[in-house]
């Protein structure tokens, strides 16, 4: 499976973006709180769901509680 491209609708603080990859490896260099871990869990998500269905109360356990958008809303995106 090769990823070409995903949109990210409201994962996080990730809100309507857009990134393309291109063949090889993906860098992502950029300032700290800009969304890097967000972006990688989120690609997670996609292809492999959020993790156990255990309801924890710790939002640091709980992947759906940690990365709900923080502009209100669903949780959206897709991956091509």
């Amino acid at each position: 499976m090769k990823l070409v491209s995903c949109h990210i609708d409201n994962f996080g603080k990730i809100s309507n973006e857009d990134k393309d990859f291109s063949a090889g490896l993906n860098c992502f260099c950029t300032d700290n709180g800009t969304g890097k871990s967000t972006l990688a869990s989120f690609i997670k998500v996609m292809l492999y769901g959020f993790s156990g269905e255990k309801v924890s109360k710790n939002e640091y356990e709980n992947e759906r509680k940690f990365f709900k958008p923080w502009q209100g809303g669903t949780y959206g995106g897709n991956r091509s």
